[in-house]
């Protein structure tokens, strides 16, 4: 038996859809003039390029401690890990590149770690540079990863609606909810790294199905209410399906808060990425991709009865 709290909800939504349409750009206007104040993304060290200290100390640390040291050291984008060796504590400081060369910045990060815990006992066990060549690469692949899984989205839609409108549609969809988390990265001037890009891929696939269950049930009710307008069809779809969306939401939304919350500081900007696209992805399914159908099908219809009234022997 289907979960429902919402009983025979009769919301129009399609008579709403150009605030909703006009809401979508505004936002979106945000975080592309927040894009273009900054200079563009702030990218993390993934993308940027920063050092890799590895070091141990012969009595275990805390990792609040050292995040605090080296912030209060003006070291910023910085990334910890920490294992144990044995009886050893090891920390893998990961910091973003600054206005210093690699060798200065390295060396900050050692005089702070060797004044903040001055009687325990110190040793580099690895230091790495990584360069910017190497965060270009993993953007492209990031981005690469992105375009093809739109690729192939269209191409599904496509190929199960028997039109490529309604899969341009959901990936229309799918770009707005990853523009305005990046929008809303950019303006909060929060670090774009490869967590956060996986919780963009996680979000493009949780929208897409929110808005394959829409889209099912528009074609289902297509074949049902013959009768019907095209627009009376997406509201009842919308309206059909709205519990389902909301109870869905809701979950994913408590996990992301649990996550952003209880996750550490490593898990705190992927939770935060989830948490905005589960509200925006839910927002857009309901309220960008079925009008944006909605609006093909009407200019198709109003174009169809303009050829008809044009047809020769007709006044």
């Amino acid at each position: 038996m289907e979960l429902s709290f919402l009983h025979n909800s009769n919301i129009n939504f399609i008579s709403k859809r150009y605030i909703f349409f006009t809401l979508s750009i505004l936002l979106a206007l945000a975080g592309a003039v927040s894009l273009v104040l900054r200079g563009g993304p702030n990218y993390g060290i993934d993308f940027s390029g920063g050092i890799l200290i590895q070091m141990s100390f012969a009595k275990p640390v805390a990792m609040d401690e050292v995040r605090s040291a080296l912030l209060a050291g003006g070291i910023q984008g910085i990334e910890l890990q920490s294992t144990m060796m044995g009886t050893h504590s090891s920390i893998v400081i990961r910091a973003k590149k600054s206005l210093m060369n690699q060798d200065e910045l390295s060396s900050k990060v050692k005089d702070i770690m060797t004044q903040k815990f001055s009687g325990n006992e110190l040793t580099i066990e690895r230091k790495e540079f990584v360069g910017p060549a190497v965060g270009s690469h993993l953007f492209k692949q990031g981005m690469l990863a992105l375009i093809f899984s739109f690729l192939g989205i269209i191409i599904y839609v496509a190929f199960r609606f028997n039109s490529g409108v309604w899969g341009a549609a959901g990936v229309m969809d799918i770009v707005h909810d990853v523009f305005v988390i990046f929008g809303i990265f950019s303006i909060l001037n929060k670090e774009i790294t490869l967590t956060v890009l996986a919780a963009l891929l996680t979000v493009a696939g949780y929208s897409i199905n929110d808005t394959i269950v829409v889209f099912d049930r528009i074609r289902e009710n297509m074949r049902l209410m013959t009768k019907e307008t095209f627009g009376s069809i997406v509201t009842k779809s919308v309206n059909q399906t709205l519990s389902r969306t909301i109870i869905t939401s809701l979950t994913v939304f408590m996990v992301g808060l649990g996550l952003f919350f209880l996750g550490g500081e490593v898990l705190h900007d992927f939770a935060f990425a989830m948490l905005i696209g589960v509200f925006v992805g839910t927002y857009s399914s309901i309220f960008v991709s079925s009008p944006l159908v909605y609006e093909w099908e009407e200019w198709k219809r109003r174009r169809t009865a303009e050829m008809f009234q044009k047809r020769p022997g007709r006044k």
